[in-house]
């Protein structure tokens, strides 16, 4: 039996999607396309599926480092929808908590800010950012069922980021969570490295 025919496990979907961040890393694919793939990755059922994201790319000069695991406590219909994947990251920072605060008020605020997250409470400890949408189907809803579909224009999206920085021995520990877009966690990623 040919290998594209095969099913993929959930380590494989992970390296093809560490693969093709790889790529995007040296500016073979753009941020839409990573989106894109990553998705369909994710969604990938056999080998052959996981292949056909990354037939057109040549391989990577270096190895790329393991992906850590995905925490159970994601659905794994999260990844159906790019741009809105809920993540949790932690990592140490060598410098006093201040600098980190002030790090990510330069590099990931205004990625959140660009992706309308606003600003709702920062503390020497902790920031938090915060988005409210309302989806395209409730002015859907309230055009075809008017008077009474107006009720479904009440409805928000909210999502929020919480950022929590604290002081340690070897640095500082940076807790990010929530759901955002791939530029906001693209930025939280040039803050790891």
């Amino acid at each position: 039996m040919d290998r594209a025919a095969f099913r993929a496990s959930d380590s494989d979907r992970e390296r093809a999607v560490d693969l093709l961040r790889g790529h995007a890393a040296i500016g073979r694919l753009t941020v839409d396309e990573l989106d894109e793939r990553c998705a369909a990755a994710f969604a990938a059922k056999t080998f052959g599926e996981l292949d056909t994201l990354t037939a057109d790319l040549p391989p990577l000069a270096a190895p790329l480092a393991p992906v850590p695991p995905v925490p159970p406590a994601l659905p794994a219909r999260a990844y159906d929808l790019p741009g809105r994947i809920p993540f949790a990251q932690t990592w140490r920072a060598p410098s006093d908590p201040e600098r980190v605060v002030h790090d990510l008020m330069r590099v990931v605020a205004p990625a959140l800010h660009g992706n309308g997250y606003e600003l709702r409470e920062r503390t020497p400890h902790r920031l938090l950012f915060e988005r409210s949408r309302r989806p395209a189907w409730t002015f859907v809803l309230a055009v075809l069922f008017f008077p009474l579909g107006l009720l479904a224009l009440l409805h928000k999206d909210e999502t929020r980021v919480a950022i929590d920085v604290s002081p340690g021995r070897d640095g500082t520990l940076v807790a990010a969570s929530g759901t955002a877009p791939l530029a906001v966690r693209q930025a939280f990623r040039q803050l790891e490295g």
